[in-house]
């Protein structure tokens, strides 16, 4: 008797991906943005994509040839929205993204006039996603890259292998974890944060929608540009907090992370609703800098997320999704209904800390 082969790893990523978060359907149309880093993984959900009876196509890009035009000052071309991948985009139901380029430290390095010129293609592409109506995920296992590994001082096979893990945890699992803090936030009108390391802040509420990202996209998702790809790993519920309320001390004891590098040892101590004092140990510069050039509003509270994905710990650029981990932030959030508008936005991320509601503990996922 044949022995069934186990699936690779890819395949199961693969398997996970469609079925439970993207809900790919029989005769859907389904495209795959792959580079050459993530190949395999392009492959396999291709492949998927035709066990379950759907249509994928994969938009291919090599990272060498991709900076072999960028070096020939190709960025006119490169940035331009060219018609007939666009025409498919118009009949595209379900589209992954896998975050472009793996060098993000050479894409950073390039002048602001000409990185502007290579997506300039970007409103195009909302628009017609938008009037198609499709639903995606942006794939974190795009992200690890040498470089960047290097730079965030990680080991990029378990970061990857922390990414791929947690990207295939059940969203119906995380959507129950976080359904009672929703609540709670929604309902609440103080919140107060403490541990035993530093840590004892009080923070407002203000009746504001919380979001649960539990790794699906609905049907009100498809609506919003910035909604219609969901990003996975997932796992988070994040509000805009009362802007005027704020009084004590949050110490990180996780990293924070950006597009090149990260910031330790985050503290912030804030009095009357305002930040009074901020330090980082390391990547410092990552804060200062932007908030000293950020307008009105810099000082604020912006907004709170509590992570409620298992499998991650310290993972760069999903600090905020790991389970148990509390991330307040100043700066904007007029992006999840709050007052703060502009861009800046800084973070510090405690995971482990006890968090209270209006008096009464809240359970957070661990």
């Amino acid at each position: 008797m044949a022995r069934t082969a186990k699936p690779s790893r890819e395949a199961e990523f693969a398997h996970a991906v469609l079925t439970r978060n993207l809900q790919v359907r029989p005769g859907e149309n389904v495209i795959i943005e792959g580079w050459s880093h993530v190949l395999p993984w392009a492959a396999a959900l291709a492949r998927e994509t035709r066990r379950l009876k759907a249509f994928p196509i994969v938009l291919y890009e090599d990272e060498d040839r991709f900076w072999d035009s960028v070096d020939a000052h190709e960025e006119e071309v490169l940035g331009t929205a060219p018609s007939h991948e666009w025409a498919a985009l118009g009949k595209t139901d379900v589209y992954i993204h896998m975050w472009g380029a793996g060098d993000k430290l050479r894409l950073d390095k390039l002048p602001e006039s000409r990185a502007g010129k290579l997506f300039g293609w970007n409103d195009a592409w909302y628009k017609t996603a938008l009037k198609a109506g499709l639903r995606g995920s942006r794939l974190e296992i795009g992200r690890p890259f040498p470089s960047l590994a290097k730079a965030y001082g990680v080991n990029e096979a378990k970061w990857m292998d922390q990414v791929v893990t947690a990207s295939m945890v059940d969203p119906d699992r995380l959507r129950a974890v976080g359904a009672p803090i929703v609540r709670a936030l929604e309902r609440g009108r103080r919140i107060r944060i403490h541990d035993d390391h530093g840590t004892d802040l009080t923070l407002g509420l203000a009746h504001r929608p919380a979001q649960l990202d539990y790794g699906r996209v609905s049907k009100a998702d498809r609506k919003r540009p910035f909604r219609m790809l969901n990003m996975l790993p997932p796992g988070t519920v994040r509000v805009a907090l009362d802007e005027s309320v704020g009084d004590g001390t949050i110490v990180a004891n996780r990293a924070s992370y950006d597009e090149t590098g990260k910031a330790t040892g985050g503290v912030f101590q804030f009095r009357k609703g305002r930040l009074v004092r901020h330090h980082y140990d390391t990547g410092a510069h990552r804060f200062d800098r932007p908030f000293r050039q950020a307008g009105k509003g810099r000082d604020r509270p912006g907004y709170l997320a509590i992570g409620l994905n298992p499998m991650l710990r310290n993972t760069p650029q999903l600090e905020d999704r790991e389970a148990g981990a509390i991330t307040v932030s100043v700066g904007a959030n007029e992006f999840l209904g709050g007052k703060n508008k502009g861009r800046f936005t800084g973070i510090v991320v405690n995971a482990g800390a006890k968090v209270e509601v209006d008096g009464r503990p809240l359970r957070l996922p661990s």
